[in-house]
């Protein structure tokens, strides 16, 4: 029955594993740990203008129910943002050419990317401004891991915003 169990998980593309735990003295009873791959991630578009941040947010997303996606130009990243109409959007404030400010109010105006929770992440201490300007969460740099996904499940739980 175990071995159809596992042949059946297997099928599903997941893995059956078995564990014997056992103390001293004592035997307890098997352990038995399914586990799936992800069915469906959620798109999450990443705007940074340094590519050592959209490393870090790309490794932080590995494993999670999160897909990455990175831009390292604002321009790009609002191509992006309308062909994806990602859920969600971390944006960068300072960035060449175009900061991240403009590209927000973009991003609050276009059609596609209304509906998406922008993430102001920035060094700079300007949440207020950020929240004023549309934006649905903001993070101080330096960021960490556990910081960063708390905000995305946050921004997933919340009701779609009403035009």
């Amino acid at each position: 029955s175990l071995k159809m169990a596992g042949q059946l998980v297997q099928l599903c593309g997941g893995k059956l594993r078995l564990e014997s735990q056992q103390s001293d003295c004592q035997s307890y009873p098997l352990v038995v740990s399914i586990s799936f791959p992800i069915a469906e991630q959620t798109t999450v578009l990443v705007i940074d203008d340094n590519a050592d941040a959209l490393r870090l947010f790309e490794y932080y997303l590995v494993g999670t129910r999160y897909r990455f996606v990175g831009a390292q130009e604002a321009q790009r990243g609002l191509e992006l943002a309308e062909e994806l109409a990602p859920p969600i959007i971390v944006l960068d404030v300072m960035m060449p050419g175009q900061d991240g400010w403009s590209l927000l109010e973009q991003l609050r105006e276009h059609p596609t990317t209304r509906q998406s929770a922008v993430v102001i992440c920035t060094i700079l201490a300007q949440d207020q401004l950020a929240w004023a300007l549309g934006a649905a969460a903001f993070i101080r740099k330096p960021v960490h891991r556990e910081q960063f996904l708390a905000v995305l499940d946050r921004l997933l739980a919340l009701p779609p915003k009403e035009c």
